[in-house]
């Protein structure tokens, strides 16, 4: 749906700050390292230093005959040493990539000289993404979509045909952390040139120089609101100087309430959420403002708390793939080794796998220190996500933890009769009189013990035993292995609460 407002008046600009986040080193290859991959030089000619760290020896190569480089090979620096580039006067334009090798890897350094006024081509941004090389310098334009770091000015451009990460943004001397004094906002429009950089799957250009700034012509405050599950009524201000204000939004749950101007010039925009009796939903609200020669646009996202679903793991498998968060349980049956807890939980309905647990703070990668271990119960909290189709749930946040002890039959007969559950593994008895909920013995070598009652898996229905044994063909004589709580009956032990987990079929005899 859209909706378009229009205010006559043209409203003025006040400043709107970004809050500094986390600092993040600018990332380069391991091997070689250089304090400038871009040399240019004038009609005149002159000398240009840069600083080269390398893990091992290296050299230089394809060097082209107008240009001297001094020294061109080294050993090992990994302090740093200066290399100098050599150029004449000339009366013609010259550009060439020279590489600097080292211990298989390669640094493009691009060194041009200009006789002439200079011609800058501006690439796409998913001609610099899919196309480009590492280390060679691209001039692109768009909007900034986000900021990311207002230290070193780690952001985001997109020009409409994809969305490059800037990481790192020079100042106007040519200077590092200093971004702010840019006054660069989410909405501008940007021309900037750095060398392209891949650092895993994400295409960067890096420390970039700021060519030129179109300032939006509309701003915002925030760019993200929480709503309640509640639903309820939120503004957002925005400040505009284009010939109108026109609204976007994605969502039939949200609407525009009003409009309002504010004393300081800002429009007070007040939105209303209806009720969410669903899972977590996000909607995305567009604003635009636009004269005769200039548009810009921002956007604002609202996420909205939802009910958590309470599940089976049946349920949860057959559900749709978005962002509702669901209430799962059930023993865990492998744990793969991976720091971030990719883990199988299993219920009485079915298996399902977890990647990725987080922990109580919501960090990742703390799996090996949340004292969680294969046979526990858990109850997670996590979204349907999947994986090449397969569904599973994604970083699930731990409800509830319940450690499940190992047992001999002497050792639970020993225990207290408590809420500690208890996992048995023996041979299961005489089955004949189970009956529809599952009474019989199992023993081992150190004794026997009376199963009251055996589920067919963590959280499953009482009186279908006989169900249990026709699926899984479980029999007398078969390794069984079960969790349960020690509970008696007239002072006798047994075996209560107890659950399915699994069984080893007897040896034929």
């Amino acid at each position: 749906m859209k909706l378009k407002y229009l205010l006559l008046s043209f409203f003025a600009f006040a400043a709107l700050l970004t809050g500094c986040k986390e600092e993040i080193d600018i990332p380069s290859l391991d091997e070689v390292k250089v304090d400038m991959s871009y040399i240019a030089f004038a009609k005149e000619g002159g000398t240009r230093t840069i600083t080269l760290t390398a893990t091992d020896s290296w050299d230089i190569t394809n060097i082209p005959t107008w240009l001297t480089v001094s020294p061109a090979s080294g050993s090992a620096s990994p302090e740093g040493i200066k290399v100098t580039f050599t150029t004449a006067a000339t009366d013609s334009d010259k550009s060439s990539e020279v590489y600097v090798n080292c211990a298989g890897k390669v640094q493009v350094l691009t060194v041009k000289q200009i006789a002439g006024p200079q011609e800058i081509v501006i690439s796409t941004c998913k001609d610099v993404i899919d196309k480009g090389v590492d280390g060679k310098i691209y001039w692109v334009e768009g909007q900034v979509t986000s900021i990311a770091n207002t230290v070193y000015g780690n952001w985001y451009l997109n020009d409409g045909t994809g969305t490059l990460y800037i990481y790192g943004t020079l100042d106007a001397k040519g200077n590092t952390k200093n971004f702010l004094s840019l006054g660069l906002s989410v909405g501008d429009r940007v021309m900037v040139h750095g060398p392209r950089l891949a650092y895993g799957s994400t295409i960067e250009l890096v420390d970039v120089t700021v060519d030129k700034i179109t300032p939006s012509l509309i701003k915002s405050a925030v760019d993200a609101v929480q709503v309640p599950k509640e639903g309820g009524t939120f503004e957002v201000a925005v400040l505009y100087k284009g010939n109108g204000l026109e609204i976007e939004y994605d969502a039939d749950w949200l609407s525009v309430k009003s409009m309002i101007k504010g004393a300081d010039d800002s429009t007070r925009v007040a939105f209303v959420a209806q009720p969410n009796a669903g899972g977590d939903r996000t909607a995305t609200i567009s604003m635009t403002s636009a004269t005769n020669s200039n548009s810009s646009t921002i956007t604002i996202t609202v996420k909205q708390t939802g009910a958590i679903i309470d599940a089976t793991v049946a349920h949860f498998i057959a559900a749709a793939e978005d962002a509702t968060q669901y209430r799962i349980s059930g023993i865990i049956t492998k744990d793969t080794g991976s720091d971030y807890g990719n883990i199988y939980i299993k219920d009485a309905t079915g298996e399902v796998y977890i990647y990725g647990v987080l922990d109580a703070e919501g960090k990742a990668k703390q799996w090996k220190n949340m004292g969680i271990k294969v046979g526990d119960i858990v109850t997670l909290i996590t979204p349907r996500g999947s994986y090449k189709g397969t569904p599973q749930g994604v970083n699930a946040k731990v409800e509830t933890h319940i450690p499940v002890v190992d047992a001999t039959v002497a050792t639970f007969l020993a225990a207290a009769e408590d809420a500690t559950y208890y996992r048995l593994t023996g041979t299961t008895g005489d089955l004949s009189g189970a009956g529809k909920y599952g009474n019989f013995n199992i023993s081992d070598e150190t004794g026997q013990v009376y199963v009251y009652g055996l589920l067919s898996g963590w959280n499953g229905a009482q009186g279908l035993f006989q169900t249990l044994v026709t699926e899984t063909g479980l029999k007398a004589g078969d390794l069984l292995t079960i969790v349960g709580k020690r509970t008696s009956y007239k002072g006798t032990p047994q075996v209560g609460s107890g659950f399915y987990v699994s069984h080893e079929p007897a040896a034929a005899e």
